[in-house]
């Protein structure tokens, strides 16, 4: 026994010798994720909550003395100092979670959790330098001078020489928890705390994860190799991790910095709720996003939130950016980029030229001096705009772009100054014919009176004195018409449309307006007669339905009814951007020049073509289409509001991929063959229309029982009537003879009927769109967005259509749909469907006589892309006028008086980018509600969004969802 000890104590002098033991505090050194590799001594000095209650005392009560001054003596919070020998072997991390270690670590009373208070930086860290100088009093410390036999360790100013006896002891207490674990049987121990090559190697995280022997300072590497030989599970570790953080780092490219992953001190230590987070509010907004979004406001007409299709089709709005490239056409875009540097260069001549212009063409300036400071403002030009441009200033022809641009908006001055000389001058020219007439009158009674000399003078001097001032005034107002002409060089503002205030101030111009009859009627009560009423007030805005003043219970403005989101599949994309906005009082759309396209031509159709001319109008098709998320329906919903606002009747089918395959069931329409009904939505229809539009059709003329035998057969016929007056009959105001003679039914009264009755609604709601199709007292307009699931494989079958019952039915054979597939008259070569002209109507008898058709497509839908490009083709071959005769169904393409007009929506370029950022940030969306302008106010940043959404709307939203860093 003797020699074994003996033995045992050459082979670890052996082991120790030649390097230095190091003693460190137990103090946690977060910084480099954990203790280091090496000699540990607790040492409790300053920080009582750091201190490594060691119950070893309990274990070495029962070994002899000596060793109960070598073990760490704890009392409670009194702060000894403790001892702990760098002799343990290395232990294999695979016994790190099993049931000795879990007891291990409880019987040593170690936190598995870094202190968060702990200050950054090694505290109280003794490195032996080698000697045998007691640096510190009173602090633990090894002197590792020679290493073997001769390694001490120091116990509160004292040194203990260890002996073969005291390593074996250790040896055993460290080496507690060995356990045979060997797939073949062989007896290799396993070490059960092992030393984290995490710590080693300096891992910022190996604090969280390091071993026990880590967490003490008890690693021990016998084989003197400092790590070397690391365990390959633990290296393929550190590689994962490494190989997350280069993917973490990775989705910040674009960015000019790199992202920073790890969580603070102070994070990891808040202890907020979610309740205790700030309320948003609209102050949080920066003054710079308020000032520079411009909301829709008309002070002429005293119009708020949405214009009219009038006001829309002469707007002012930037130009998106045409198709990307990469599509297959780049020519457009690099003609795109010709034209946007010049208007940039334009504009920034106007900015820097505007002050030496107005000077210019003052009236006191004479035409030497204009020549004078031309010359000047020529020479010096071309520097002011390079300085306000320096990128483009690096472009080669940049003086020549910049003097062409210059002598534009000078003819463009010059030509406007002397179109205003010419005005000027006839109007002077008449004013002194009448000033002559005036004169020579008042000679003729001067003269007859005699004695007028003074008179005359104190005319003249008092003429003079007027003329010298009005010629003043008329010479500021000379200057400012001149100048007004730059401001078509400047670039164009984005605008917005408030679709929530708009219904505000309709709901409240109604109220004005009931206050006003109800006290017409009161004073007409007292006064026994009547009070006219201003005719014109009354027909210069057009009447709007009071039912466009109220929202529906998910907060989205009746001005877009039925836009709504659906229980189980509806438009969501819009809605959902005010539904995720703290700010509950707005509901914004930007408007755009793709909606300004579409109100144009629904203008220019439905505006006859002179004041002489006696026609009503006309009908417009137009075709809208587009990529993925760049903003179709928010086009189409603007185009809705508009519509109605300017009042117009608007049948809205925003849902087009749930009507073509959710309508329960179809029959056959028994009344027109080849034909079918969807009973059920008809019913939705009717209901749709009454709701929103029952008080303007109520006015308008109903339908005949002779127009009805289109849509009905005659018993149909009966059962309307008697199901259209049964309230009136049960009442006794209307006899049952009486409603059997009506030759004609109201189109709300027909409307309501439909609701209530599956076998009569399809009939109804033809009826109804035949009459408003045919009407030219209210502009009807018709919006149908996702046009181009109609045109996908069919959802409805039935046998008498195929009796293998494997074609769907086309939805130009379904009623409800066919009046409007008609009007747009598109019959592409590849469809899911036969859709063809079998059935079909002219175009000239199906069109509206005032109004207008809007389509658009979709591609978020499960439609296949053949099945689109050829709709769009098909559109895009009759976008040309033809002869003023009817249309022949055969003609390829075919002759109509009514051409579509494509309409594509494209991405939003940089100022509309910006513009968007602010309303987001206005509105309280995603990580732009708390920022204050980190992310609105910051060009990188802006440009970055811009790069990352590819300029879709769609995508920025979900940008601005995830946090930045």
């Amino acid at each position: 026994m003797l020699l074994l000890l003996l033995r045992r104590s050459v082979v670890r002098d052996s082991r120790s010798s030649g390097g230095s033991t190091r003693l460190h505090s137990a103090s946690y050194q977060r910084n480099r994720g954990g203790c280091p590799t090496g000699t540990t001594a607790v040492a409790a000095v300053g920080a009582p909550q750091l201190q490594l209650r060691s119950s070893l005392s309990t274990v070495s009560s029962t070994s002899n003395n000596c060793w109960s001054s070598l073990l760490p003596q704890h009392d409670g919070g009194s702060n000894g100092n403790s001892n702990s020998l760098r002799s343990s072997p290395r232990r294999s991390h695979h016994h790190h979670h099993n049931s000795q270690s879990s007891i291990a670590r409880r019987h040593f009373s170690i936190s598995r959790h870094p202190d968060p208070l702990i200050r950054h930086g090694n505290i109280n860290t003794l490195v032996d330098d080698g000697d045998d100088d007691d640096d510190l009093d009173g602090s633990a410390s090894a002197a590792g001078g020679g290493g073997g036999a001769n390694s001490k360790l120091m116990l509160g100013g004292s040194r203990k020489v260890l002996t073969a006896d005291d390593y074996e002891y250790l040896d055993e207490f460290l080496n507690w928890g060995v356990e045979e674990d060997d797939e073949d049987g062989i007896g290799k121990k396993k070490k059960k705390n092992q030393g984290s090559a995490a710590a080693a190697a300096g891992d910022d995280y190996a604090d969280i994860f390091g071993s026990l022997d880590d967490d003490l300072g008890l690693t021990n590497n016998r084989n003197g190799d400092d790590g070397e030989d690391q365990d390959p599970e633990i290296a393929a570790y550190h590689a994962r991790q490494a190989q997350i953080k280069a993917s973490l780092d990775s989705r910040t490219t674009g960015r000019l910095w790199s992202t920073s992953w790890k969580i603070s001190d102070e994070e990891w230590m808040t202890d907020e709720e979610w309740d205790d987070i700030e309320d948003w509010k609209p102050t949080l907004a920066t003054r710079k996003s308020l000032e520079s979004v411009r909301v829709y406001e008309d002070s002429a007409t005293g119009r708020v939130g949405v214009p009219t299709l009038q006001s829309l089709s002469e707007m002012r709005l930037p130009i998106s950016l045409p198709q990307h490239p990469g599509y297959g056409n780049p020519s457009i875009y690099a003609s795109y980029r010709r034209r946007r540097i010049t208007e940039k260069i334009r504009s920034s001549v106007v900015r820097a030229a505007r002050d030496d212009v107005a000077k210019m063409v003052h009236p006191t300036i004479t035409n030497e001096q204009r020549r004078h400071m031309v010359d000047e403002l020529y020479e010096c030009i071309v520097d002011r705009v390079r300085d306000a441009e320096p990128v483009l200033g690096k472009l080669p022809d940049f003086a020549k772009f910049v003097e062409m641009a210059l002598e534009e908006v000078l003819i463009t001055v010059r030509n406007r100054a002397m179109k205003l000389e010419r005005d000027a001058m006839k109007k002077q020219n008449r004013t002194n014919e009448d000033d002559l007439k005036v004169e020579g009158e008042g000679e003729e009674k001067e003269g007859g009176e005699g004695g007028g000399d003074n008179e005359a003078k104190g005319r003249a001097s008092s003429k003079s004195l007027k003329s010298s001032s009005a010629e003043v005034d008329d010479q500021k107002m000379f200057v400012n018409s001149v100048m007004e002409i730059l401001d078509e060089y400047e670039m164009p503002t984005p605008i917005f449309m408030d679709i929530l205030a708009a219904t505000r101030h309709l709901g409240s111009k109604q109220r004005n307006q009931e206050h006003a009859q109800q006290q017409s009627n009161d004073d007409d009560a007292g006064t026994g007669g009547s009070v006219a009423v201003d005719a014109s007030s009354q027909s210069s805005s057009p009447s709007i339905p009071k039912f466009f003043a109220s929202s529906d219970e998910s907060d989205v403005p009746n001005l877009l009814y039925p836009l709504t989101v659906h229980p189980k599949e509806g438009v969501g994309r819009m809605v959902e951007e005010w539904q995720l906005a703290a700010n509950k009082e707005t509901k914004r759309i930007m408007i755009r020049d793709a909606m300004r396209d579409i109100a144009r031509a629904i203008v220019e159709a439905t505006t006859p073509a002179s004041s002489a001319d006696d026609s009503t109008g006309g009908a417009a098709r137009v075709f809208v289409a587009g990529k993925r998320g760049v903003g179709k329906t928010a086009t189409l919903a603007g185009i809705v509001a508009s519509a109605r606002i300017s009042g117009h009747i608007v049948v809205y089918h925003p849902d087009g991929d749930r009507l073509r395959k959710h309508g329960y069931y179809i029959e056959p329409c028994p009344h027109r063959v080849g034909l079918y009904n969807l009973p059920e939505i008809a019913k939705e229809f009717c209901a749709q229309l009454l709701k929103s539009h029952g008080e303007d059709v109520s006015t308008l003329p109903g339908v005949t029982r002779e127009n009805m035998k289109e849509y009905f057969s005659d018993d149909q016929i009966r059962r309307l009537f008697r199901r259209a007056f049964a309230t009136e009959v049960e009442s006794g105001t209307v006899q049952e003879e009486d409603v059997a003679n009506m030759t004609e039914l109201s189109l709300d009264k027909i409307l309501t009927v439909g609701v209530g009755s599956s076998s009569l609604s399809s009939g109804c709601y033809s009826a109804v769109i035949s009459n408003l199709m045919n009407q030219t007292v209210r502009p009807f307009t018709v919006v149908m967005d996702e046009y181009n699931c109609y045109y996908d494989h069919g959802h409805y079958f039935h046998m008498d259509y195929d009796e293998d019952v494997r074609m769907g039915v086309p939805l130009n054979r379904i009623t409800i749909f066919k009046p409007f597939m008609d009007a747009m008259g598109l019959y592409p070569d590849e469809a899911g469907t036969k859709i063809t002209r079998e059935v079909a109507v002219k175009l000239d008898e199906a069109m509206m006589k005032l109004g207008s058709i809007v389509v658009s497509t979709s591609e978020s839908k499960a439609v296949r892309q053949s099945f689109t490009r050829a709709l769009i083709e098909c559109a895009q071959a009759q976008t040309s006028r033809g002869d003023d005769v009817v249309a022949d169904k055969n003609a390829s393409p075919p002759l109509c008086r009514h051409p579509i007009h494509i309409v594509d929506v494209q991405r939003y370029n940089t100022t509309e980018v910006q513009h968007i950022l602010y309303n987001f940030e206005i509105t309280g969306i995603g990580r732009l509600r708390f920022d204050r302008g980190e992310t609105a106010l910051n060009p990188e940043e802006v440009e970055y969004l811009r790069l990352v959404s590819g300029g879709c709307g769609q995508q920025l939203l979900d940008s601005c969802m995830l946090p930045s860093k």
